[in-house]
């Protein structure tokens, strides 16, 4: 039989454990944690070090993450990898066909899909990003900030009560920090669904052992079988 694991971003962890309850999947679950995506580097060798570390049964594995500013470039598979032809988590997310996306995200437009949108605020990552700047840059800074985004999404997957005034609180106090616009996008849980069934269409590249994991086979090529 099989032997499956998830190798997962901890921001999925939510969405994760909806899929297998709809699906009546139990794989086992490997996280990586969301703070990695702060630099490339780091989720690589992370990714590279859970990949190498997985026991030798382990046949199969299935990315609950998308390319993700390139930390998958170029990883080669020792077992099975199943891949979401996305460029990253929020494109996932993004999906509510089969057609297949690799970057549905609009230009100047900020997610949110998190269980807490105040512990990821963006005026708090921007603070801890220019902690060490003064004054005059800092202002400089947002007002960057502020003209490189003009709204932020919150994507309705279904998964969490993002119509709750708690919820949205945090999320119009960053739309004022950045002078932009509050929507709410449709999303979905229907790649992580599929990931997890089996259910691996034209949404998915399959790469077998020997096989490299490559950004032109997620965004333009068909499924490597």
């Amino acid at each position: 039989m099989d032997q499956t694991v998830i190798l997962a971003c901890s921001s999925f962890r939510d969405y994760i454990s909806a899929a297998q309850q709809k699906m009546g999947t139990h794989h086992p679950v490997v996280w990586l944690d969301e703070k990695l995506h702060r630099g490339p580097k780091l989720m690589r060798q992370a990714i590279l070090d859970a990949l190498g570390q997985l026991p030798e049964t382990i046949e199969t594995v299935l990315v609950s993450m998308g390319f993700c500013g390139g930390s998958w470039a170029d990883i080669p598979a020792r077992q099975r990898i199943v891949i979401p032809r996305a460029d990253d988590c929020v494109s996932i997310l993004l999906h509510t066909t089969d057609r297949h996306g690799f970057n549905l995200k609009e230009t100047g437009h900020l997610y949110v899909k998190g269980p807490d949108p105040k512990a990821a605020s963006f005026k708090s990552i921007f603070e801890r990003m220019t902690v060490s700047v003064d004054e005059p840059t800092k202002r400089g800074y947002h007002r960057q900030w502020q003209d490189s985004y003009s709204h932020i999404d919150v994507i309705r997957t279904g998964i969490y009560n993002c119509d709750s005034p708690d919820y949205l609180a945090p999320v119009r106090e960053d739309a004022l920090f950045l002078d932009a616009e509050v929507g709410m996008v449709s999303g979905s849980n229907t790649i992580l669904e599929k990931l997890v069934s089996g259910r691996w269409d034209d949404s998915f590249c399959v790469i077998e052992p020997g096989g490299r994991v490559t950004r032109d086979a997620l965004e333009n090529g068909p499924p490597l079988r």
